[in-house]
């Protein structure tokens, strides 16, 4: 092309650039919210959860590393370094972003510390950097309360971690459940606030970034108290569940209320991590309420698509832009996306196909 016609192109094209965003028709480009999924830990060699899923009502969902012996005893064990490898694999193929490792204080309980080897693995795999993580704190086990500048140093120490995952121009994601134990260690709400504030005090000082702190709740009125007494910055959950009858309902029933979960959060005036359940049914764990249907994989993608779609359209409540899914491995509570010995990785490649379109894959 001749360089005036080259001029002539470039001009209009800027023209009509100027033109449309004097009408409001551009608009900033948001990278896709980023997806975690929830990991619980307790699947230990000799768990006490494993005897759940004996039943052979449950076997469907036994995870890929469950195995059974000869007299036809299940046992579910994934604390290995070549199982993490996998599930690392099979989380980066997915189009996973970061894993929510729930965090036990060591000094919580007599085995406490069983339930970290998750993030211990994930840490000393070779193949970490395919994937991101955080911390899920658990309120009532934080340790004692004259152990807290200690347990800030070593939180500290994970979130400098390359792998740790970071929102909100740079911010270490910290999810917080439990609040009904919120006077264990601390003694109260209001003072909880103290250690809150030296943990993001230590993190600015030593230039991590005040962390970007989100309260799991099951009410928005409750969450909003959480927030505004401790100053934290957003609303999220672990489990968005509902369903006041002891019944199954459908999967679709379970999407609509993880909704319901998201625009009550946004109600009450508070930033918002939504999500996404990959399903719901504590019967193995003998839980009363409700239970829902397991989704189809295109059910799942659906739902996590509809709350992709929320962040886009709610960006102002959504500075963080993520969604968090339950779970990875909350088999027996019926939340699950790592492969299944019955569903194999369909689940999973569902997924991939939302958050790693063919268009964009190597």
């Amino acid at each position: 092309m001749h360089s005036l016609g080259l001029m002539l192109v470039v001009g209009g094209l800027c023209t009509g650039l100027s033109s449309l965003a004097a009408a409001g028709d551009v608009r900033e480009v948001r990278p896709r919210p980023t997806i975690g999924a929830i990991r619980w830990d307790g699947w230990f060699k000799d768990n006490p959860w494993e005897k759940n899923l004996q039943s052979a009502e449950w076997r469907d969902r036994l995870p890929f590393y469950a195995t059974t012996d000869s007299d036809g005893k299940v046992a579910v064990c994934s604390d290995s370094q070549d199982v993490m490898q996998r599930e690392i694999d099979y989380a980066n193929d997915s189009g996973l972003d970061y894993w929510a490792f729930c965090y036990y204080h060591p000094r919580s309980w007599d085995q406490a510390d069983s339930y970290n080897y998750g993030w211990r693995r994930f840490l000393a795999s070779r193949h970490k950097g395919a994937l991101k993580f955080c911390f899920i704190l658990q309120w009532g086990h934080l340790g004692p309360a004259d152990g807290w500048p200690e347990t800030v140093r070593q939180l500290i120490r994970v979130f400098r971690h390359p792998s740790y995952f970071k929102v909100a121009e740079r911010r270490p994601l910290v999810f917080i459940f439990n609040w009904e134990h919120v006077g264990k260690p601390f003694g109260s709400l209001e003072a909880a606030r103290k250690p809150i504030d030296r943990l993001r005090a230590a993190c600015e000082g030593v230039g991590l970034g005040n962390p970007y702190i989100v309260a799991q709740v099951f009410s928005a009125k409750d969450g909003a108290r959480f927030v505004d007494t401790l100053g934290l910055d957003a609303l999220g959950a672990y489990s968005a569940h509902g369903g006041s009858e002891h019944r199954e309902y459908s999967y679709g029933d379970l999407a609509t209320t993880n909704r319901e979960y998201w625009d009550s959060f946004r109600s009450v005036g508070k930033k918002v991590v939504p999500l996404v359940n990959a399903g719901w049914d504590g019967r193995p764990r003998n839980y009363p309420g409700a239970w829902y249907a397991a989704p189809t994989p295109s059910e799942l993608v659906d739902n996590v698509r509809s709350a992709l779609e929320w962040v886009g359209r709610h960006r102002a409540s959504c500075d963080a832009n993520t969604v968090l899914i339950y779970a990875w491995n909350e088999t027996d509570e019926g939340g699950w996306l790592v492969p299944t010995i019955s569903e194999g990785t369909r689940r999973l490649d569902a997924l991939r196909d939302v958050l790693k379109p063919r268009e964009r894959r190597p």
